[in-house]
Parts: C-alpha cells; structure tokens; sequence
C-alpha cells in the first residue's frame, strides 16, 4: 500500500513540474514573440524599440505642450458633421498656419483637419524632383535643382535608418555627397558603411547624454552631433529625419539654437496618430510648422504612409497617421 501511494505520488509530481515547465516555455516563447525581431543579415537582431516610437509616445502629449497651451481651454463638440468640416478645409488660406491666439480659438475639428491639410499641399515646386532610395518606405524625395545641391561638394545628414541604406548610398553615388548617418536603435557600431556613407550609433534629441529609458542609446542635439563631426563651419545641404515622432522635440530645438540657417532641403517623417482628445496636442504641431514656414521652408513634395492610420477621436475617420514631407529652403 506504501509502495502504490509513493508510486502515486511520483506521477503526481512528476505531471506538476511538466505543467510547471510548459508554462515556463509558453511565457518565454511569448516575450520571444511579442518583443520585435527583424532579420539583418542573415541573423536576427532586435527591432526598435524606445526609438521606435510611432504607435507609443505619439500617442502622449508632447513635452512642449505647456508652450502651446490656451488661456480658456474650448470644450470637443460631438456629432460633428465630417462634410462640414472638409469644406472647411477648402477654405484654408495659402501661407503658414495661424498664430498661437487664431489656432486656441479653433475647433478641436478644425485643428486636426487643418494639420491634414496643410501637410497635404505642394507649397513650392520643384522642376528636378528625384527619388533617391527605396520606392517604398525607406526612399525620399530630393529637389535636384542646382541651386538646391551641391554636386560633388554636398554633405547629408540621415537621422534614422532601419537598416536601409538605400536613401544614403544613392545620395554618395547619384550627387556625390559626403554622408552621415545615425541610428542607435540598429546595435551596430560606429564604421564606415562606404567610402562616402559613415554609420554613427548615435540618435538626435533635444537632450545631450544617455536615453531616458532602458535603451541606454547615445543622444546629441543636432548642434552636438555638428560640433563632434567638425561640420560647426559647414551646414548640412540635405537632413532627413524619420525618427519616429522625436521630430516633435527636435525640431523646435534645431530652431531655437539656430541650427536651420544653410540646411537647403529638410526631409521629415511626421507621426501625429493619436486618440487624444486635447486641443494643444495639434496647437504644439502646427506651431513647429508655422516655425518652419517662417523660417523659409516650403513643402515641395508629399508621400503618406499608408500602413500608418488612426481613428480621429472626434470625425469618427480614419486618418493617416504619418506624412513624409519634403522641404526646400526658399530664402
């Protein structure tokens, strides 16, 4: 009788510790599964991830919000009539967006639909319009005016890159351009990627030092990054920027430290998805842009990302979440 309830035992314990190590290996196959891994080169490497923050921090208010606050902050309509509102758009005068003051007396309606709009519109042409990279994302569009680019004496600036180098290594060999690009999110080390393209594991910010988060990437400010490379006398003819929605901070910075002045074309990712309710989520925005517009550029050429949407909290609609805006410098 000993002997069989022992016997019986052992199963017993035996069943605990397989159904004890099955759990074990679900939760860890599922940390395996939900963290994202892409293939580089024939082996896996991590995925972005503080850096990668498309459908995360867009979603919060902007660091710069109390810049942008109203003094009377306007309650969200409900039931607003999508046709209404796009007729609206219609209406929207060529030029920068509206001061601060104009754009607190807006609809919440009003302020998402006029951010659309005017990333949505070509404000200058340009005759020698060329794609530079992929077709798909990853790919820019460069103005290829004389004026615009020096051949063969360019310096470029490549702020996030994915492992694609496809936009930086057609920059070397189409224009002849000396370029620079940064990515910390990638793993790699700083090296030479080819002759004329040099790989920084650095990411750009508003803030000098290690990142706030676990990443512990490096982060400069763009006048940080220009004093390290000895560019303090040279400007960048050329800076792209798809760095998922830390353009919202960065940008400000590049024009409050005057670090725009001879930067002729500026090739920016835009990522406003969000399901905020709040007015000044869109003031701080299209301050930066009426900053922009002042400062002398004008949108040459417009891409939308198409896996990039959102539901706007308001319309009801979905929306695109990312824009990829080409600037040239007019003055």
């Amino acid at each position: 009788m000993a002997s069989k309830s022992f016997a019986s035992y052992l199963i017993r314990y035996r069943s605990r510790n397989v159904r004890l190590w099955m759990l074990v290996a679900v939760a860890l196959g599922s940390l395996f599964f939900i963290r994202p891994f892409r293939m580089n080169n024939g082996t896996w490497s991590p995925s972005p991830t503080a850096f990668n923050r498309t459908w995360w921090d867009a979603k919060s208010l902007p660091k710069g919000l109390v810049s942008s606050k109203c003094h009377a902050i306007g309650t969200t309509k409900q039931n607003v009539s999508m046709i209404e509102s796009l007729k609206k758009t219609l209406q929207i005068r060529e030029g920068p967006p509206p001061d601060k003051d104009e754009l607190c007396s807006m609809s919440f309606e009003d302020l998402e639909l006029y951010y659309h709009t005017y990333l949505s519109a070509i404000q200058n042409p340009c005759k020698r319009s060329v794609r530079m990279g992929s077709t798909l994302d990853g790919g820019w569009d460069v103005c290829g005016e004389q004026t615009k680019i020096k051949q063969n004496s360019c310096l470029v600036y490549s702020f996030g890159i994915q492992f694609d180098f496809s936009f930086d290594d057609e920059m070397a060999s189409v224009f002849g351009c000396e370029v620079h690009s940064f990515d910390p999110s990638m793993h790699q080390k700083d090296h030479m990627h080819n002759p004329s393209v040099f790989f920084h594991a650095t990411g750009i910010s508003d803030y000098n030092g290690i990142s706030k988060d676990m990443a512990g990437w490096k982060m400069r400010t763009f006048k940080a990054i220009r004093e390290e490379l000895n560019h303090i006398r040279r400007s960048p003819d050329v800076v792209k920027m798809d760095i998922e929605s830390w353009e919202w901070s960065v940008l400000p910075d590049m024009l409050k430290s005057s670090q725009l002045t001879g930067i002729k074309q500026l090739l920016v990712e835009f990522h406003a998805n969000t399901d905020s309710h709040i007015k000044e989520f869109w003031i701080h925005r299209l301050l930066i842009l009426r900053d922009l517009y002042l400062e002398g550029y004008r949108i040459f050429w417009v891409g939308r990302n198409m896996m990039c949407t959102y539901t706007s909290p308001v319309l009801n609609r979905k929306l695109y979440g990312c824009y990829e805006i080409s600037f040239v410098k007019t003055r």
